[in-house]
């Protein structure tokens, strides 16, 4: 050994003996165990040093012990919090009310609604909508609702006349487009193929002449790429296919890159037979099967609606008949140049004339078209591009209902559904509105036993949706006081019905409301819950408690906009789902409804008890059934992927901000659960005592004002109608949710001290929101 080593036993022994004379005393091991003085045998005597080391050892063992339960018992809270128990099949637990609403809703009387609606074509603004009004008032009014109608006069356009022909280049290219819809022996009411010509809402009347570029899905990125190739693209007309964004969008898009008109065809890969599980329908192009044929053609609005919404000529304020409106030209929401949406059977031509020019077989840009490789031109022909068609200010009409509430009058409760199509429209949007109607009828039933609601009930059938949620948007406007004070919850449904699976988008305050009702409901398909049948469509197993199916993320699309992204209300916005190939097309029919979406109407059925259960627990449960826990959830996955799209850089403030909201949330739980329990003593409200009810009444009020929180009054720069921090539509989806928005719009431009003040506008919004809950519920 050497002489260090020696040393440091040396040392280490010295030690050992020190601490063993501290803790035994001078006496040793070898201390004889006889007392002397007693002449008894006992241990050692316990020296000073050796208590005070046992006490700081167990004074540090506890302090250990506290913290590992401190987290232990944190992490349970927040795991309850963040999963929420799956709520099992209980109807025992119903109220008389609930229990009607399962058991009325008749497949007859949907039957019936949606063959009276389907019966006609009823694009807004139109004779055949005022009549459609009308005949949904008076039935309101004939189930005992307290309804009136409520006129707005936006701008609309109406088709006079449209023509695509390929006239110049190769002879054997040459062509005229059909921009027709073929009628079908089997579907009576295709015999009129042009009852509505096809067309977009809100498109650019006017005439223009140019060669073709194939530019993909239209994104930015695809004409970007184009014009990096090489690829000329000033004074061509755009040819480009539907999916990925919205339509609206592909025209800017167009219109952005020097293009002076847009074609927006229909290929077969998207919502045609290619490539279609046949489980449940034929593979087939309707009539044989539930997918778009290919002379079908999608209609619908070129709206720029992620920079504004509702009536283009009065943004952010009601188009009454006497208000004051801009030039259509000034108006930031639309297009600049014609566009006109087509069939893959008129598309076909068009690519068969850009065969050998320009580039080709770029990646995710062939569609399903195999007569043709996908090459992006431009023709060498010429297209003239004719969209003949009127713009006016014109009256559309909503219908409002009223059920006042008796204890909470000044809390509403809001259902929504669209009921103008662009041509039947069965399934969008008159699967919704044959449901709006029969829940308006069961709960007039359940009203004649004597139930009154504790809330406010307001039904709306919204007019104009199709062209930019123009009825909800413009109600919205003139009644924005109003909804600010008392707008509670807005339910919404749009294409209710094809098929049969569950989808959900939703205000995430609202998300353990959606399971539990779902958990209450029987899917017809499976006999067993619509939760069940949800989480199996996800593959979710049944054993897994702590997996949920997933609910979307509000984006755009439908009326929910107006009164999430305006007013700061929380949303839900639900459908069952199917093969459904003709959306906006003159075949969206009620034989295909029949044959393929929902042929018994059972789903149907099943759409109205899960709406109408929604309704009462939103509207008689003691404590609104929010749950502002559940949105501190959500928003720090938000940030996750905020912080993984901005890296390296990073957002302090906002991170603060989220942390304060989710300690605000979680203490605003614990209290509103201890009153809950105190509450559920007593068997009615009636019984309980004053103090307590004061505090539930302040509770509501406090979940009601929750979400405005994150309304910034200025808006999103740039696109000033959009208020809410959290949500809004993508800038370049559309359709699609951006979350944090005003942020991720900064990053995407590169400006990031513009995204440094955005941060502090929203971190601004988020704490505001956390203030709500701030009231003493003990």
């Amino acid at each position: 050994m050497s002489v260090e080593g020696g040393g440091i036993k040396s040392n280490l022994d010295q030690a050992r003996d020190w601490f063993h004379k501290k803790w035994y005393g001078d006496q040793g091991e070898t201390a004889p165990l006889l007392n002397r003085e007693t002449g008894t045998i006992g241990p050692p005597k316990k020296t000073t040093f050796r208590i005070v080391t046992t006490i700081i050892a167990l004074v540090i063992a506890l302090i250990v012990l506290g913290i590992t339960i401190g987290f232990w018992v944190n992490d349970r809270e927040k795991k309850k919090e963040r999963d929420p128990p799956h709520v099992p099949n209980n109807p025992s637990n119903l109220t008389d009310a609930e229990d009607l609403m399962l058991t009325l809703p008749s497949k007859h009387n949907l039957q019936h609604y949606l063959k009276t609606l389907t019966s006609v074509p009823h694009l807004a603004g139109t004779e055949t909508d005022k009549m459609q009004t009308e005949w949904t008032r008076d039935l309101l009014e004939s189930f005992g609702l307290d309804t009136k109608i409520e006129t707005y006069w936006p701008l609309l356009n109406y088709p006079i006349s449209h023509r695509l022909a390929l006239f110049s280049g190769p002879k054997h290219l040459r062509f005229e487009a059909k921009l027709t819809e073929e009628s079908l022996d089997e579907d009576k009411t295709s015999k009129d193929p042009n009852v509505v010509p096809t067309f977009h809402g809100y498109s650019k009347n006017g005439t223009v002449i140019g060669r073709v570029v194939y530019a993909n899905y239209g994104r930015p990125e695809d004409f970007q790429l184009l014009k990096d190739r090489g690829i000329e693209l000033e004074g061509t007309i755009a040819l480009v296919r539907y999916g990925e964004l919205f339509r609206g969008l592909k025209v800017k898009a167009a219109e952005d890159f020097g293009c002076i008109g847009a074609l927006i065809y229909s290929d077969p890969i998207e919502d045609g037979p290619l490539n279609k599980d046949n489980t449940t329908n034929p593979d087939k192009s309707y009539p044989k099967g539930p997918w778009r044929p290919k002379s079908s053609v999608q209609r619908g609005s070129v709206q720029y609606f992620s920079i504004i919404t509702g009536d283009p000529l009065t943004p952010g304020y009601a188009a009454t008949e006497n208000a004051t409106r801009i030039k259509l030209e000034d108006s930031p929401g639309l297009p600049k140049i014609p566009s006109l949406p087509l069939s893959w059977e008129d598309a076909l031509p068009l690519l068969k004339a850009t065969q050998g020019f320009g580039i080709c077989c770029e990646t995710g840009w062939a569609g399903g078209l195999e007569e043709v490789d996908y090459f992006s031109g431009p023709t060498e022909g010429k297209v003239i591009l004719v969209n003949h068609i009127e713009n006016k200010v014109t009256p559309i009409w909503n219908v409002i209902s009223r059920i006042e509430g008796t204890e909470e009058p000044d809390k509403a409760i809001i259902l929504g559904n669209h009921r103008d199509a662009w041509v039947y429209g069965a399934v969008d949007p008159s699967s919704g509105t044959a449901s709006f109607l029969e829940l308006a009828r069961v709960l007039g039933e359940i009203l004649k036993t004597g139930w009154r609601p504790r809330r406010t009930i307001i039904l709306a059938s919204w007019d104009a949706e199709e062209y930019g949620l123009v009825g909800s948007t413009e109600w919205v406007e003139d009644n924005k006081d109003w909804l600010d004070k008392e707008g509670t919850v807005y339910i919404n449904v749009d294409m209710a019905v094809s098929g049969p699976h569950f989808k959900a988008k939703a205000s995430p305050s609202l998300n353990r409301l959606l399971y539990s009702v779902t958990s209450l409901i029987n899917d017809p398909r499976t006999g067993g819950t619509v939760f069940d049948a949800w989480a199996n469509d996800h593959e979710l197993s049944s054993d897994e408690e702590e997996e949920q199916p997933p609910i979307g993320i509000l984006g755009s699309g439908s009326d929910f906009v107006p009164f999430l992204d305006h007013v700061g209300i929380p949303c839900i916005d639900f459908s069952f789902s199917g093969d459904y190939g003709v959306y906006h097309s003159n075949y969206d029919s009620y034989h295909w409804m029949v044959t393929y979406g929902d042929p018994d109407f059972l789903y149907h059925q099943t759409l109205v008890r899960l709406w109408g259960l929604l309704t009462l627990r939103l509207s008689d449960s003691p404590a609104l059934p929010l749950y502002p826990s559940d949105y501190t959830v959500e928003l720090s996955k938000y940030f996750k992927s905020l912080s993984t799209l901005a890296t390296p850089h990073t957002f302090p403030q906002l991170s603060q901000a989220l942390e304060k909201l989710e300690k605000t949330t979680r203490r605003f739980e614990r209290r509103r659960q201890r009153l809950e329990s105190r509450l559920s003593e007593y068997e009615s409200l009636s019984q309980a005592p004053h103090n307590l009810v004061k505090r539930l009444n302040k509770l509501n009020l406090r979940l009601t004002h929750f979400e405005r929180g994150f309304i910034d009054p200025d808006g999103i720069e740039g696109r000033e109608w959009f208020k809410h921090v959290v949500y809004a539509p993508g800038l370049w989806t559309g359709y699609a949710p951006q979350v944090f928005p005003a942020i991720v719009d900064s990053i995407n431009e590169k400006n990031y001290e513009k995204a440094r003040q955005a941060e502090d506008r929203v971190s601004q919004s988020i704490r505001k929101a956390a203030e709500w809950l701030k009231e003493d519920f003990k």
